[in-house]
């Protein structure tokens, strides 16, 4: 059973995240499920939801106050990041300690806050939490609370109801290695724009 919130009811979300319960919210590509990215059962869980085999890695969204906690940050990357913080961007970045575990291949991906509700939340937010697709992996991604009661009937956490989402390409995923900007994956944003960047 899905329950929902009202899209302003940040401080909501932020109390049911430090009780290790998922989440979704609307974000600039489709909706998302967080959980507290520092805390194992709530991670266990998200992976139990979304059938991962625990080998793929989460993306994050970081709170806007003292980001660098938990990751190291390039003058590069800091760039990019602050010029495209209002667009769908996923960037490979170095953890630090705190974030360790969530770390693939040496990196998190960072993602940007590209919808009203997640840059209200990252601006309240003490600590970092997950920003992966709200889907079972394998499956798309849902646009709309309706979509996400469906996808998961038989299970039960909260929703903030952001309306029905237009359907866009899924966020760049990047990272600056050796002096170059290498891209994963391309949406919106390509290679061109984070070297103008």
């Amino acid at each position: 059973m899905l329950d929902t919130l009202p899209i302003h009811h940040h401080s909501r979300v932020i109390f049911l995240l430090k009780k290790s319960d998922i989440v979704a919210f609307p974000t600039g590509t489709s909706y998302g499920l967080g959980v507290n990215a520092l805390d194992k059962v709530a991670l266990d869980k998200l992976t139990n939801l979304k059938g991962r085999d625990g080998e793929k890695a989460y993306s994050i969204l970081l709170p806007t106050k003292n980001p660098e906690t938990f990751v190291n940050l390039s003058a590069e990357e800091k760039k990019v990041l602050e010029k495209f913080k209002d667009k769908p961007l996923t960037l490979l970045v170095k953890p630090k300690a705190p974030l360790d575990h969530l770390a693939k291949d040496g990196h998190v991906g960072v993602r940007t806050a590209d919808h009203p509700f997640t840059k209200g939340l990252a601006d309240l937010l003490e600590f970092p939490i997950t920003a992966t697709s709200a889907n079972r992996t394998g499956e798309n991604p849902a646009y709309s609370t309706e979509e996400l009661a469906k996808m998961f009937e038989k299970e039960t956490f909260m929703a903030v109801d952001g309306g029905t989402l237009p359907t866009l390409k899924a966020s760049t995923v990047a990272k600056f290695e050796n002096g170059k900007w290498e891209v994963l994956r391309e949406g919106e944003i390509r290679k061109k724009d984070l070297e103008a960047a």
